[in-house]
């Protein structure tokens, strides 16, 4: 399972072909086939970001929940 800095993180943000990615709880999942994802904002765009906080919550509640992603790797410091 490959290890995400918070910087790699964010180049995985769906835009120009990229894959999507998000972090949640030291996970990172692909969000890059799942449709309720794309070009998904709350107080600004999520994907490419650690969605551990009060952010991810508002995020679960709008597009598909995170137990359906697949897991990828992990997210380090």
């Amino acid at each position: 399972m490959r290890a995400f800095t918070h910087d790699e993180l964010a180049k995985y943000d769906g835009l120009e072909g990229r894959p999507g990615y998000i972090g949640v709880n030291g996970n990172v999942y692909d969000v890059s086939e799942v449709p309720e994802w794309q070009g998904a904002e709350v107080h600004g765009s999520v994907v490419g970001h650690d969605l551990s906080s009060v952010i991810y919550q508002e995020a679960a509640q709008k597009y598909s929940p995170i137990s359906k992603l697949p897991l990828i790797g992990k997210l380090i410091d």
